[in-house]
């Protein structure tokens, strides 16, 4: 008796309601909603985050430079490591597939992706000798034209793979026993690798991507007292690395082989510091400061731990500046202009930040937004033209 009951009421409360809309003459039609999706994103300059995928996808995270609004992703396969064109539309990923998802047959793909869209264009198949290594980005690099991108490959045996992105194909593979990471010279199609010597190692290419000669540096660094970070940047078209203890290495790689130009002992007089982090030096162009993540700590082996400052340093004067709190920043980047903006992730907190810059204080440098949720993310860049 209960269930004929219980249907019964549904239906009369149903034909009471439907009696209850006819008889309103003013209640409006119902209109069916429809989804859709914006063809592009918003427009604006953005910086790209990695978020690199160990057991799960990788995916390059968009977010708008201003305000840090979240843009959108573009993902691909597993330890995936990005570069992005200087106009900001194309984004190159390599990561590797696997045919049962996180195991069985692999392959290593290079996929391109139109930037506004968020959409894969094509994919170039490279062979099974790609570096799966933490995100940097000298382990996939464009040329000064954007001609070919080079793909760091470790086996553990290392070398560099060409490819023509003109052809979409593969060039070649450049042996490079002993160096790693890639730093594509300003002009022409050049690159030079860190040896682990304490030199660089130079390959001259041609206009077709085929080697014309190698060159080695004599020692730029000592590996063993003073070892230096993957991580780059540039100032005045010099190559800029900051080592383990806090000291700049300024090189310049404008010839056929890597030359020292300068060091900068960030730490001289401030005792009982060390730079920490995965990307730990940033440079602003316009105004001549690398900015570097600090912790305190005497001891070896704290080379990735999270900042508790950061520190402005002028180049031109070799002086610290400011030393402004800044609570775990792993990874940091600053734009080029004459009024930098300063962006840092910080992995504990799975959390990406915009600082102001005060240019008239110093440099000192202060949180304005933040925004959690960049999974494990050490690489964030702008596009050199945008």
């Amino acid at each position: 008796m209960t269930r004929p009951l219980t249907l019964g009421v549904w239906l009369a409360c149903g034909l009471a309601a439907q009696n209850a809309v006819a008889q309103d003459a003013d209640h409006p039609a119902f209109e069916f909603e429809t989804t859709s999706v914006r063809e592009t994103i918003a427009p604006g300059p953005n910086i790209f985050v990695n978020s690199q995928g160990w057991d799960s996808a990788s995916a390059v995270r968009v977010y708008g430079t201003d305000e840090l609004d979240f843009k959108g992703i573009m993902s691909a396969g597993f330890q995936g490591n990005s570069a992005v064109s200087a106009d900001g539309k194309t984004l190159y990923y390599v990561s590797g597939y696997y045919s049962r998802l996180s195991y069985g047959d692999p392959e290593h793909v290079l996929q391109i992706f139109d930037v506004d869209r968020l959409t894969p264009i094509a994919e170039i198949q490279l062979p099974l000798k790609v570096a799966q290594y933490t995100a940097d980005a000298s382990l996939l690099r464009l040329s000064a034209d954007e001609k070919f991108i080079y793909v760091q490959n470790s086996t553990p045996a290392t070398s560099v793979t060409v490819v023509d992105l003109t052809t979409k194909s593969m060039v070649q593979e450049v042996p490079t026993p002993g160096c790693f990471g890639v730093f594509p010279t300003l002009e022409g199609h050049s690159f030079s690798t860190i040896c682990s010597d304490g030199s660089f190692m130079t390959v001259a290419l041609d206009d077709a991507g085929e080697t014309l000669g190698t060159t080695k540096s004599e020692m730029i660094f000592d590996p063993d007292a003073d070892p230096i970070y993957l991580a780059s940047d540039r100032y005045q078209g010099d190559l800029m690395f900051l080592s383990y203890n806090g000291t700049i290495y300024r090189a310049a790689d404008h010839a056929d082989t890597v030359e020292l130009v300068t060091t900068y002992p960030i730490t001289e007089g401030t005792e009982g510091w060390l730079p920490g982090g995965y990307v730990p030096i940033t440079v602003n162009e316009a105004n001549g400061i690398a900015f570097v993540p600090m912790h305190p700590s005497s001891e070896i082996g704290t080379h990735h731990r999270g900042s508790e400052e950061i520190w402005a340093y002028d180049l031109e004067n070799g002086m610290l500046l400011y030393r402004s709190p800044a609570d775990n920043a792993t990874s940091v980047f600053v734009t080029d202009d004459a009024q930098p903006a300063l962006f840092t992730l910080n992995l504990r907190d799975d959390e990406i930040a915009k600082y102001e810059v005060d240019t008239e204080a110093k440099f000192a440098v202060k949180k304005a937004v933040s925004h959690n949720g960049i999974g494990f993310s050490t690489v964030l860049e702008t596009a050199a033209q945008q």
